[in-house]
This record gives C-alpha cells, structure tokens and sequence, in this order.
C-alpha cells in the first residue's frame, strides 16, 4: 500500500458562516493524505497503473472551489466522500487551513482536520 500526500494546495472559495465572510472568496490551504493499493501483477513503472495525482488537486480544487458549504467540518467530509468515489483511495485525511480569519485572532492560521 502507497501513502501520498498533497500538502497545503492553495484554493479559494466562498466558506463561512456568516454573510459577510462569505461575500468574497477566501484562501484556503488544503492538506491531503490518502492511500491506495496496486495489484502485484501491475507492473507500477507504468503511470497507467497508478493513481493520478494531478488528477486528485484538479478535482479537489474544483470541487471546493464550486462548494456552497458553510464550515470547514462540513467540506471535509464532502471532499473526503467524493475523493473516495471518485479515485477508488482510502485513509483519506484531509486538512484545510483558513489564514486570513486567523489573523484576525492574532494567530498564524486556524485549520480543521478528520
């Protein structure tokens, strides 16, 4: 079994709870670790046989950047969902990180993880 993992992919996208942070889009740095399984008679030189990574951050950023969620905790679980149907991928753990509402508390980010 291969663990990959994407770190700190930059997004933007309307998230937040209330109206005025979701007036304008808003970076998101997002974190993905997952893993996946290859057959042993596959031969794993050949990128036919693998997954796509550039494939997963295309439709990661995608799918958040087109998302209507509200919270954080909420797109997680969405993107974990849909990166599990999509590309056949387990232990799926994402992170995202929201540094601009860190500033505001005077800390360097704030971020949620499952």
């Amino acid at each position: 079994m291969f663990t990959v993992r994407i770190n700190k992919l930059k997004v933007r996208t309307k998230i937040g709870v209330s109206i005025q942070e979701r007036r304008k889009k808003q970076p998101l740095l997002v974190s993905l670790k997952f893993s996946y399984k290859v057959n042993k008679n596959q031969n794993i030189d050949n990128i036919n046989n693998l997954i796509s990574y550039t494939d997963i951050k295309k439709f990661l950023k995608t799918y958040i950047e087109s998302s209507r969620c509200r919270t954080l905790e909420k797109l997680i679980i969405e993107c974990s969902q849909m990166l599990r149907k999509r590309f056949k991928i387990q232990n799926v753990s994402i992170e995202i990180e929201k540094s601009d509402v860190a500033k505001k508390y005077g800390c360097q980010s704030v971020s949620v993880s499952k």
